[in-house]
């Protein structure tokens, strides 16, 4: 079957957020400083299960868990098992910032894990610290290794542009397509951290702009056919293996294809990720019969997921680390 808003778009694709906690502190997510720990009610094992018996049912087809980092839950092949386990469910994957993901990707592709994207916001090692507040580029880059070595095809590998920044950093970046199959994808940075609205706009970037950077240096880049509810406009450099995506939420919003739901670590059921529309569905889970209960929440948040997201600058009950990527 197939799950349809009230627009007519398909709804196949989960978030779960399995932990607000995350071992950085990039300035774009974890822009204050603060100290996540894991709090009372955060999803578990059984109802992270239930919630993908109930969503396999209404036709979702793809599972992505994030965080945080999803990896500093220990439990987290268990749920990549569960998730394996639904019939339906094609695309198991994680968004991760790399770090611990060479000491457990073994595990993580013995319970089933299909693909992996990695966060990478720079190459220069300082200019990566900076950005992460103390992360080691090494390990990222250990981790891309890793996954590539592991057959995790297409390895993604993501990176927001934000001006004085990393904006130079776009270039060296995208050549990690043209000796290997990478998918080198630059997002926009979106006013998901609650910082100045004046300061924001001073670092955005348009994602325009950074494709001609990459453009002056390798030439005009190449098209590439892909997924129309894939957020990435794809393209690649001419003979290059891999291809480099612009992910362009703020000019270029791709809302009338948006196939997605997110499900919080505390429960919270997010239709849109840049409005601050959410249903608590602790409800559901605490049911009789969960699963029941929770195809009635996914219906509902399903039906609720507006048209379009804001992402104008505002002020955001959650700031990205509590939303999940």
């Amino acid at each position: 079957m197939k799950l349809l808003d009230n627009y007519g778009r398909v709804i196949k694709d989960l978030r779960i957020s399995v932990t607000p906690r995350c071992n950085l502190h990039c300035l774009y997510c974890h822009p204050l400083g603060l100290e996540m720990a894991e709090p009372p009610g955060t999803l578990t094992v059984e109802e992270v299960d239930h919630f993908l018996e109930a969503a396999s049912l209404l036709g979702l087809s793809a599972v992505r868990f994030t965080g945080g980092e999803p990896l500093v839950r220990k439990e987290l092949p268990r749920m990549i098992e569960r998730a394996r386990s639904k019939e339906g469910v094609e695309d198991v994957a994680i968004t991760t910032n790399g770090l611990l993901f060479a000491k457990r990707a073994k595990e993580l592709v013995e319970a089933g894990l299909n693909r992996v994207n990695i966060s990478l916001d720079a190459l220069t090692p300082e200019v990566f610290a900076r950005i992460t507040r103390g992360g080691k580029v090494e390990r990222v880059l250990e981790a891309i290794e890793k996954a590539m070595e592991l057959g995790l095809h297409p390895v993604k590998v993501n990176a927001v542009v934000i001006r004085g920044m990393n904006e130079e950093e776009v270039v060296p970046l995208a050549g990690l397509s043209l000796d290997r199959p990478l998918h080198v994808r630059f997002i926009e940075y979106m006013h998901l951290d609650n910082s100045d609205p004046e300061e924001y706009r001073r670092r955005f970037v348009p994602g325009k702009e950074t494709r001609a950077r990459i453009e002056a240096v390798y030439g005009p880049l190449e098209p590439v056919p892909h997924d129309p509810t894939s957020p990435a406009r794809v393209f690649k450099v001419p003979g290059a293996q891999g291809t480099v995506g612009f992910i362009n939420p703020v000019t270029e919003p791709f809302c009338s294809n948006c196939s997605r739901l997110r499900l919080t670590s505390d429960k919270k059921l997010r239709p849109c990720l840049l409005t601050d529309l959410e249903m608590d569905i602790a409800w559901a889970f605490a049911a009789p019969e969960p699963v029941e209960a929770l195809v009635d929440a996914i219906l509902i948040a399903t039906n609720r997921k507006p048209a379009f997201g804001n992402t104008l600058p505002t002020l955001r009950k959650r700031v990205m680390l509590g939303i999940g990527g």
